[in-house]
């Protein structure tokens, strides 16, 4: 019995490609490895996607491994009803395919499908600027999605110094510019008099005040 685990082809990349530093802040979730599918040490794939028509084409995947990503070579996916079955190049046995089930499987941020016209990821918008429709005037750097409660809000960074959220519920609409690095929103009347004012209390949760709390 194998019993020292699954080998990886140890020059998958050059010594100096990106692809050799991936970790999960530069990737992205796809699915998990559910179970071995066979002796021969194919794995079966759950892809945590809406759609896993672009994903299934990729020719690497990349499995946590003592704490870093390691990149295991596709040789075949094939689906299976609503799952997939891998092979991952050097996994040849059960026992092989049996340590890599229940592992979380990623991809790099570069190989996300994109996405339709007025929709973004979340990771991706954080630095991009907000922008107010109604003057057409930057008014804060995005500093992070927080995705909670009933809908998302942006965490945002003012001009002044202030920090606040800005809420998205699905009435709200948002124009992604992605060349440019924006989005464009509709905000609650009366938030920037709230988070530009002199007397501002970055602890407040003013969210109340607007109806708006995401806590729903």
């Amino acid at each position: 019995m194998d019993t020292k685990g699954p080998r990886v082809r140890p020059f998958l990349f050059a010594p100096n490609s990106d692809l050799c530093n991936m970790t999960q802040d530069n990737c992205f979730l796809l699915g998990k490895i559910t179970k071995p599918y066979s002796f021969k040490g194919e794995v079966v794939l759950w892809m945590d996607v809406d759609d896993s028509a672009p994903y299934e084409n990729v020719d690497t995947l990349w499995l946590p491994q003592q704490g870093i990503l390691v990149p295991y070579a596709v040789e075949s996916l094939r689906r299976n009803k609503d799952r997939f079955v891998v092979r991952l190049a050097d996994v040849n046995s059960e026992a092989a395919a049996k340590q890599l089930s229940g592992k979380d499987v990623w991809l790099p941020l570069a190989e996300m499908a994109p996405m339709e016209d007025g929709k973004f990821y979340f990771h991706e918008v954080q630095g991009w600027t907000a922008i107010d429709r109604s003057s057409g005037e930057v008014v804060a750097t995005i500093v992070h999605v927080v995705d909670q409660g009933a809908y998302p809000m942006l965490e945002v960074e003012f001009d002044n110094g202030n920090q606040g959220f800005i809420p998205l519920p699905d009435h709200v609409k948002v124009d992604v510019k992605r060349e440019e690095q924006q989005l464009v929103l509709d905000l609650p009347e009366g938030l920037l008099d709230v988070y530009l004012s002199n007397d501002h209390d970055q602890d407040d949760d003013h969210a109340d005040e607007f109806g708006w709390n995401a806590e729903g």
